[in-house]
């Protein structure tokens, strides 16, 4: 899993990080879901919509 997080405007222009963490534990590394992907976030200065602030590229496989 790939994040791309633009700065939020809200937070100084800094990715908000632990925003995208607070998802992604309710998703992932639960009773129901114990796993958790790897997963690498990086700010970026843009996205291809503007009004976007989160991305993110996933690769599942399927033993």
């Amino acid at each position: 899993m790939q994040v791309f997080l633009v700065g939020d405007p809200d937070k100084g222009g800094k990715m908000d990080f632990a925003g995208f963490m607070a998802g992604y534990t309710q998703f992932f590394g639960t009773p129901e879901q114990p796993n958790l992907p790897a997963r690498s976030a990086m700010q970026v200065a843009g996205l291809v919509n503007p009004g976007w602030l989160v991305e993110i590229e996933v690769m599942a496989v399927r033993a």
